[in-house]
């Protein structure tokens, strides 16, 4: 929450003082691409989960962008010893493709808004003493709306502090040491609330 506020206050102080800067350095015009990163606090540059963690934004014309998100996970978790061994092996992909429009902007702080569709899958295989002891799927599929505002403190880089709400449904289903396959529940959920607000890391090179 710190971090939130330490970087809000710093994006209000950027557009009180941009006025008085004389050259644009805001990226909006048609061609403009850029890779985006999300961020863990102001500390941590590793990516998130939000958009994948890694993305790319590209004006089709001024002001009016696409931009997409992709995301590839792997995690490994391992408990007991011997023929007692238990290994969880976690492979997680997400895509979130979209539109971003620019609503207004000054010399260096843009603000927009926008949508975007969401598509993720995450698969668990469990192992026992190394003999399959069965597996787990899950599919996600979603929409979202999404505002924010980037701050260029340079032409080619930019942070940016974005909100973003959605709709989204799951479905699972798992499959036992014996191969047999069973259907789990479908979920649904409305994602709301500040664990929603996102850091961003926009450089570009065009």
């Amino acid at each position: 929450m710190n971090r939130l506020a330490t970087l809000a206050a710093i994006m209000l102080l950027a557009c009180s003082v941009s006025f008085a800067q004389g050259e644009s350095t805001v990226r909006r015009t048609s061609g403009s691409t850029a890779l985006l990163f999300t961020l863990n606090g102001l500390s941590n540059l590793g990516g998130g989960n939000f958009m994948g963690g890694f993305g790319i934004n590209h004006f089709l014309s001024n002001d009016v962008a696409l931009r997409a998100g992709l995301g590839f996970g792997m995690n490994s978790e391992t408990s007991g010893t011997g023929t007692s061994e238990q290994k969880n092996s976690t492979t997680t992909i997400n895509l979130a493709p979209g539109i971003r429009f620019n609503l207004a902007n000054n010399n260096n702080v843009a603000m927009y808004v926008g949508g975007q569709v969401m598509f993720g899958t995450s698969s668990t295989s469990t192992t026992v003493g190394g003999t399959d002891a069965g597996s787990t799927s899950s599919t996600n599929i979603g929409v979202g709306a999404f505002a924010g505002a980037e701050w260029f403190p340079w032409n080619n880089v930019s942070l940016g502090l974005e909100y973003g709400l959605g709709f989204s449904t799951s479905s699972s289903s798992a499959k036992n040491a014996q191969g047999v396959e069973s259907d789990g529940p479908t979920t649904t959920s409305i994602n709301l609330g500040i664990s929603n607000v996102q850091f961003l890391l926009a450089l570009y090179f065009n």
